[in-house]
């Protein structure tokens, strides 16, 4: 069995620090993300980024949709990844304005996950983000916070 490269040493992206969460469900998700191409990945974290919209009721606007228009776009090899960076970038920027704090885990989350064409392991830190946004909603439930590790592990295994 090899051994799996620490989580924040993956791909150069940087980890969530601070996040109440269940070691070994990130490690086989991380574990089942080493098995998957960069194309996988990316229909993983749409996948993901409906999970996650569906969680906490956040419309849709302009920007969101096109974290979706643009990851397919990758995915069908008719956008280049500088185009997903730059929904990404559109993301992050909605967060700093949002105020309220389930949308702007939100807002960061999608924002990862819209990079993902660009750098695989975004899928991850984006996947993070999500647990982070549980802790939020869900301050020390770890059951809500396995579920979410249990549905992204399902999420991967079927892409």
């Amino acid at each position: 069995m090899r051994k799996l490269k620490p989580a924040n040493e993956l791909e150069g992206v940087t980890i969530i620090k601070k996040l109440d969460d269940i070691p070994e469900l990130k490690e086989t998700l991380i574990s089942i993300y080493e098995t998957k191409s960069h194309k996988d990945v990316s229909r993983y974290s749409l996948l993901l980024a409906e999970h996650v919209l569906s969680l906490t009721g956040m419309p849709r606007n302009e920007t969101v949709e096109s974290c979706f228009s643009v990851s397919c776009a990758w995915q069908e090899g008719t956008a280049k990844f500088q185009e997903a960076r730059q929904v990404a970038f559109a993301l992050h920027r909605l967060a700093r304005e949002e105020t309220n704090p389930v949308y702007v885990l939100t807002y960061r989350t999608l924002g990862q996950i819209a990079a993902t064409p660009h750098v695989k392991r975004h899928a991850l830190v984006g996947s993070d983000y999500a647990v982070k946004l549980i802790n939020r909603m869900y301050p020390n439930d770890l059951d809500k916070v396995r579920e979410m590790r249990e549905k992204q592990i399902s999420l991967m295994q079927s892409v």
